[in-house]
Formats: structure tokens, sequence, C-alpha cells
């Protein structure tokens, strides 16, 4: 982690001082170093300590970001700076969220929200951007209606390289409109997102620990049925997710018992689920970090048994 750290700061570094001496090699440098980021980013997904991780990433989005204003047509890379917005967020500032919710602190809540939607929104704007490299029409596809939007997927978005692209674009709008569910604009736009994760799984339902199934779950879960929810197809969705992740990706757990359960009042599953996430050790190396967040948040989340049931 530190090594990465150091090696894109020299890049960083190096780029800027090649762009002020005119140079045609900044863009040859910063290219040359994009698949490194990417290759780099995953290795977080195996580390062990959450503070040294959460204290870490803000200078490493920065740093992406200075090579990203370099390369703003390097795919791959905006898809790595994507996910690390996501994954900051949701790891860390959300957790930020929680902690204000559980001290009453209803204007630290707000300010934290709002910074949660801000960069939900940048990651999403980056996937549109990248969409937008790949075919300038996107724009008026999404001005065009729901259900051009979606055959326009179906036509532009078919094969295992779109996935990540896909992913991280539908999950970070999904994210956004959550944090911003009081903005009516935003709630209008989520079967947008929505589309962009079902076209993910349709093609590859396995990427990134099954998330795509994950987050199909949650929207079902937490909607209104007059919105689109399907609690039955919810929990057909988070038990699939069970079965394929061998229940050591304890992100789904964690999202069953808030989502569901809570929708449903099950009571006893919501303890069992949030109970197996604290119990459960370190079942997967490859989802280390992810799982010590799950854990963090079960903690709280059974401290709020009484209150949701």
């Amino acid at each position: 982690m530190t090594r990465w750290i150091r090696h894109l700061t020299v890049v960083v570094a190096a780029a800027a001082l090649l762009t002020q001496a005119g140079c045609d090699l900044t863009r040859f440098t910063a290219n040359s170093t994009a698949n490194m980021f990417a290759r780099a980013g995953g290795a977080l997904q195996h580390h062990f300590d959450y503070e040294m991780v959460g204290d870490a990433l803000p200078g490493s989005i920065m740093q992406l970001e200075g090579v990203f204003s370099v390369i703003p047509d390097n795919e791959e890379l905006g898809v790595t700076l994507m996910r690390a917005y996501v994954s900051y967020t949701f790891g860390w500032v959300e957790d930020e969220l929680q902690r204000a919710q559980d001290a009453g602190d209803f204007e630290e809540e707000e300010r934290i929200l709002g910074r949660a939607r801000l960069l939900y929104e940048r990651a999403r704007n980056i996937g549109i951007h990248l969409m937008r490299l790949r075919d300038p029409n996107i724009d008026q596809v999404l001005e065009g209606g729901y259900e051009g939007y979606v055959a326009y997927l179906d036509q532009h978005y078919a094969g295992e390289d779109d996935v990540p692209l896909l992913f991280w674009t539908g999950y970070a709008w999904g994210s956004a409109i959550n944090a911003g569910r009081d903005d009516p604009e935003m709630i209008l736009s989520l079967p947008y997102a929505r589309a962009a994760v079902e076209q993910a799984v349709e093609i590859d339902e396995s990427y990134f620990d099954y998330s795509g199934l994950t987050f199909l779950a949650v929207v079902n879960a937490a909607l209104p049925e007059a919105l689109g929810g399907n609690p039955d197809r919810a929990r057909e969705l988070f038990e699939r997710a069970l079965e394929l992740t061998e229940r050591k990706f304890f992100t789904v757990q964690l999202s069953y018992a808030r989502t569901y359960c809570v929708q449903v009042q099950n009571r006893d599953l919501f303890v069992s689920l949030l109970r197996e996430v604290v119990d459960g050790g370190d079942p997967e190396p490859d989802a280390r970090l992810a799982n010590r967040i799950a854990r963090r948040r079960a903690i709280r989340w059974l401290q709020r048994t009484d209150q949701l049931f």
C-alpha cells in the first residue's frame, strides 16, 4: 500500500514536470503506469488495517485525479478512480454518517450526507464521461427516455470488457441517489442507475464478488412497491448472493439485514445475519477490508435492534 502510494506520487510529480517543460512524454508516462494503478488498487482489499487505509485513500484519490487530468481518455484509470471514490465514501464517509446518526447530531448528519452525495456524484460523472468518450450520443440517449436508454445499453454494452464501466457507473449513481433521496429529481433517475447494474449482472453476475446482485437486492428491498420495489425478489437475490459468495462476503449479510429485514420487520433474521458478520472472523483474504467494514457497521446495527423492531 505504502509503496504504491509512493510510486504514484513520483509518477504524478514527474508528469507535472514534463507538462511544465511542454514535453509530449507526459501522456506517455501517465499511460504507461495506468495499468499498474488498476492492479495496485485491488491489493487494498487484502489489507487488515481499516484506519490506515482510510487515512491514505483521500490522498490516493487526489493523486489519481491528477493523473486522470493528464489522460482523461484512459478508461481503465477512470474506472479505478470511480472505484476509489465509491469505496472511500461507502467505507469511511458513510461510517461517519452512521456515527452522527447514532449520536443524534442532525446537523452533522446533514453535512456528511451532502458530502457523500457529492463524492458519489463525482464517481458517477466520471462514468458518464467515459461513456461519452465511447459515444458522444450518450447525452441524447439519456435525455431520450428510459426505454431507449435500456435498448442502447443492450446494443452497445454487451461484452465482458463493458462490465466494470457499467457496474461502477450504476453503483455510484445509485449511491448518489440514496444520499440525495430527499431530492425528487434524483429519485426519478434511479431506473437509469439500476439498468446499468442490471446490464452488468446480465453479462457477468460474478463481477466484484457478485456485488451487482447485492445492489439490485437492496434496490428491491428498500423501495416501496409503487416505485418498483419487490421484497420477495430482494430476498431471492440476497439468498443467491449468499450462496454464490459462500457467505464469505459480509457486505451481503449486512445489506440483507439493514434493508430487507427492516422493511419486512423480520427481527430474528436481522439478528442472525448481523451476528454472522460480527462472529465470522476472516473467511476470505480477498475481501478482508470489505468484511472489516461490514463488521463495524453490523455492530452498530445490532445496537439499533430494539429501535427498529
